[in-house]
Formats: C-alpha cells, structure tokens, sequence
C-alpha cells in the first residue's frame, strides 16, 4: 500500500515517499516547548535489557509485537510503525504516523531520526485504543453551514437518472489505465461505468461529467505521475467533502519524477504538485477513505464495494485495502505530555524518577492514582527508572485490569449513572478563545493581496484573521493549518494571477463540498504567466486554468460567491460575517 513505504520528508520538508503530514493541531504548543524537549544523547538498548521494560502482562505482549519490527538497540523504523499498529487491529493515518514519531522525535529521548523507541510505542498504543473506545466523530469546522450540504444530496438523488455505477475519474490523457485495465475489469464483473476521457475536452464537457458523478454509485480515480491532475485532485477533494463513496489510486507513485509528457518539470512546480497531492492525501485519510497504490488492489475493492453494497471506509485488509480509522485525532500528544510530566517532576530530561515521584507523575499526567504497592511488587529492589521505563509503568498500569470488587461496583451502578446521564441536559461548550473570523487562504508565493488589501480591510472592520502564508513551507505544517482553519468562521480563497495555487485550491474544494461559508477571488492565468521566474508553458496554463474552472463551477453550484476582484471579494467576506453576527 501506500502507506506502507511511508518516509519523513526530508528538511526542506519535502516528502521522499508517500508522506502526507503531520497531523498535530498542538504544533504552535510544540513549538513553544521545542527547547524543552531536545535530544538528551542516545540510551544504550538492547533486545537484552528488555526487562527492564516489562512491567506485566500487558507490556510483555506489546513486546512480541515490537520485537516482530525492531531494528535492534530498541528502534522500531517508521516504514513498519503502521504494519506493527495494524497487528494490534489498530488502523492509524499516514498523516497520524508522522505526528507521532515527529513528537517522539523532536520532543523525546532518546532521539533517533524517523524511529520510535518501545516505550514510546507502548504509549501511543494506549492512546490509540483510548480513541477507539471513545469513537470521536470527525469535528465540524466552525465556517460548516448545514443546509448546503442537505441541498446538495437532494440535488444529487434528484438528477441521478443514468444506470451506470462507477464514475471512472482522475488522470486522462495520455494515461490508458481506462482501456486497458480498469473497463476490460468491470466488464469482466458486470458492473456499469461511466469513461469520461475524451480526446479533446473542452468547456461544455463540465455539465455532462458532473451530471455522471451525480449519478454514479462509486467514484474511482487515479492519479498518477504522467498528468498534473490538477482537476482530478480539486474534484477527489469535494468528493469527499460531500461525502461521496471514493476510490482513490495513486498509482505506481515516485516523489522523484522530474519529467512529464516529455518535459521536465522545474523544482517550483514539482514542489507545488507535491504539496497538493499531499494535502489531498491528508483529507482522504482523515475522511477514514483509504489510499491505494496500485490500479488492481483499488479495482478489486471497488468491485467489493459495488456487488456487496458496503461503504469503502469499511474495507479491511482482507479485502486488500489499508484501513484508516479516526485518522483525525491525536496520538503523539500523550508523548508530548508525559515527557512534560517526566521533565516537571524530576526537574530535568537527562535524570530519573526516583520510585516514590512515579505515582506523583502518573497522577499529573492522568489525574489518576497509581498503586506505590503495585509498583512494590513490579520492582522491589529498583528506586528509580528512565523515560522509557516510565513510559511502560505508565502504559502497563493503565491497561491494568481492575479489582474484581472494583468491576462489582462498576456495574451495580451502571443503569444510575445511564440515567443521570441521560436526564443531564447537554452543556453548550464556550467558544474557544483562539476562534477567528476569516482565514486568508489561497494564492501565497509572489503574491501580496493578504497585505496589501486583506488586512488592512479587516482591521477596519475590526474582524479577526489567520494568515496561513509562511516562507519555507514545510508538510509536517499543514495539520496545523488545518486546525487553524477549522477554527475560523468563515474560508476566504484568492488566487491571483501569478501563482498556481494548487494545494489552495483542493483544501477549497473540500471545504466547498462539506457545505462551508467560503467566499472565492478566482483570477485566470494568462498567456506569458511566469512564476517564480518561470514562464509557464501552453500545456501548464491549459491544465491549471481548467481547474480553476473546476473549481467556480462547483462553487456556483454549490451557492458560493466568486469573484474576479479581490477587493469585492474581501468586502463580500466581511458583509456575509456581519449578516452571521446579526443573526446570532
């Protein structure tokens, strides 16, 4: 799959392999704490001191696990992270590995690039089944209108009349993956499908492809390395906003590739394709869809989801696809805070916890109790353990299974509790403090509409902003972007007419699809259009204008302004603010 060659990028924070980012919405929190948590010099460890590690039952089987993948010297490689989770029936995100050895990594100890030690995983395990047990739904982002999502499904179930039932989207031409494999499979299977690859598109083809997606059952794309896909990736990104049954190949994929169609690519654009594609991947996945990296193994499970009805988030690996679940939510933060725990009570990050701080440090970190008489028994001759020792008490005694007195009570008092809980009305949460107004999403670069116009709009009107714009863009960045933009009311897009804006205008996409308040600047590119020095080719302008007007037209019919100017467009944003401030 995929997500089993899975690499970390390298500094300039351009992924090697199939990476998609870091999800770790706390990443301003870690940066504030960066100097807390540097590398304190490499432990000595080996398969022969595991002992020193296994504090019960449960930390002996988590043991096995590690030791099926482990390096030696106690280094379990990123690349077998997912493989060792899955042996555990847990289903983590690409997006989730990163954040997890990015914050074992960058803010633990010992350090070593791209691994994670066995107390680590022991952690991230737990915290992993925490999630499962609390099954958290996806977060609606504060910009979410409801009825536009509403709408749209009964737009969809009222123009559905054609009797096919796989839209074969993504890369066209001069890909063949059409003819040559994916129509002689489906019909080899009997299923109907819609091809909309054509020789010579053109305008009006838009109307008769969205009304085949409106109608299809199971949307299939492919992407791949042959075509930019620019459209593709702009519509897999709604898709999926909508909540559309997706497919999603990325096929026979290389990070490395410099040349498409016979001409080479320059660094900036490869870059841009690269962040987009990773930003797509990270909506994917957190959506619980699975990324496939091969035309077959997708072809298969969609012919799974087609004659046995179910959903492709409910693929497993039986069925040959890699799992995701609850791929939104944070592991590696449990690192981060025990580490905090750690460093606080034994008042630095080279010492030890001696073994009366330990139910002291176990309470700060969990605001339970430990048993000093538990540990007692655990190690009666040793008075004081490592971070990773304290990683594993940490992990054994919250797996520990309670007294059976304990369990008595517990279930004794179950049906009170259900009823209490049942007859307490819901608290109306505040809301948070860090909200903003409007996010300024789009065109970054060469471009200067977020200072030159933007801002200064919005400090008049005394509204709030988050400027996503940074200089040295990185893909471990963009969860963090993510979290900054679900916490704001209101998604303002512009792209200009000197950039691309690719990964802009799929985080658009989606956000167009799940029915959120956006407000869009959209600017064609011109014949002569340079970029970053670059004059862009015939074929370049064609690909990124035709997203671009993807992107309007699910917009406009979705209901979302769109505008050439930027000053309308930001003036737009401000008045549509102050209706939903009137309204509250």
């Amino acid at each position: 799959m995929v997500t089993d060659a899975v690499t970390v990028g390298v500094e300039a924070g351009i992924p090697q392999n199939h990476s998609p980012p870091v999800i770790c919405h706390l990443a301003i929190h870690l940066m504030d704490h960066k100097t807390m948590y540097q590398c304190s010099g490499m432990e000595k460890h080996n398969n022969g001191d595991v002992t020193n590690k296994i504090f019960g039952v449960y930390t002996s089987q988590l043991w096995e696990v590690f030791k099926r993948y482990d390096l030696g010297q106690n280094k379990l490689p990123i690349t077998s992270l997912r493989a060792a989770f899955n042996e555990l029936s847990l289903f983590p995100s690409n997006s989730q590995i990163l954040e997890m050895v990015h914050c074992a990594v960058e803010y633990g100890s010992p350090c070593v690039a791209n691994h994670i030690t066995f107390g680590e995983f022991c952690v991230l395990v737990v915290e992993l089944q925490h999630h499962y047990e609390k099954a958290p739904p996806l977060p609606p982002p504060k910009s979410l209108l409801k009825r536009r999502g509403e709408t749209s499904e009964r737009r969809r179930r009222k123009e559905s009349s054609a009797n096919f039932q796989v839209f074969l989207g993504g890369s066209c031409n001069p890909t063949t993956w059409r003819h040559d494999i994916a129509i002689p499979h489906f019909k080899k299977h009997a299923i109907t499908f819609y091809n909309p690859q054509v020789n010579n598109w053109r305008p009006e083809l838009i109307e008769l492809e969205d009304r085949a997606k409106q109608a299809a059952t199971l949307l299939f794309f492919v992407i791949d390395n042959q075509t930019r896909a620019v459209v593709s990736m702009v519509e897999v990104a709604y898709l999926n906003g909508c909540h559309r049954q997706t497919v999603v190949v990325f096929n026979n994929y290389n990070w490395e590739w410099l040349e498409m169609q016979g001409n080479m690519l320059s660094q900036r654009e490869k870059s841009d394709l690269i962040r987009a594609r990773n930003v797509l991947m990270d909506i994917v996945e957190r959506n619980g869809v699975p990324i496939f990296d091969n035309i077959q193994k997708g072809l298969d499970c969609a012919t799974t989801v087609v004659k046995q009805s179910i959903r492709v988030q409910d693929l497993t690996a039986i069925h040959g696809a890699q799992p995701v679940l609850y791929g939104h939510t944070q592991a590696g933060e449990a690192l981060l805070k025990l580490r905090e725990t750690f460093n606080s009570v034994t008042g630095n990050a080279e010492g030890k916890i001696i073994k009366d701080d330990v139910c002291l440090g176990y309470k700060c970190y969990s605001g339970q109790e430990l048993s000093i008489q538990w540990l007692q028994q655990q190690r009666r001759s040793q008075n004081s353990f490592t971070f990773e020792e304290f990683c594993c008490i940490v992990t054994e005694f919250r797996k520990k299974k309670p007294s059976p007195l304990t369990t008595l009570l517990t279930r004794l008092l179950y049906p009170v509790t259900w009823i209490l809980g049942k007859l307490r009305p819901p608290e109306e949460l505040p809301e948070a403090d860090d909200t903003r107004d409007i996010y300024l999403g789009g065109s970054c670069g060469e471009s200067s509409w977020r200072d030159e116009i933007a801002i200064p709009l919005l400090k008049r009107h005394g509204l709030s902003y988050m400027n996503p714009h940074v200089t040295d863009w990185m893909a471990r960045l963009i969860p963090m972007q993510v979290a900054l933009r679900e916490r704001c009311r209101l998604l303002l897009y512009i792209f200009t007419e000197n950039t691309r804006g690719l990964a802009a205008m799929v985080e658009a996409g989606y956000y167009i699809g799940l029915g959120c308040r956006v407000v869009l600047c959209m600017q064609k590119l011109k014949q002569g259009t340079v970029i970053a020095g670059e004059e862009l080719t015939e074929e370049a302008l064609c690909d990124y204008n035709r997203g671009r007007m993807y992107l309007s037209d699910m917009a406009s019919r979705q209901g979302v302004a769109v505008f050439e100017s930027t000053v309308d467009a930001v003036n737009s944003a401000i008045s549509q603010l102050r209706e939903q401030a009137a309204s509250r």
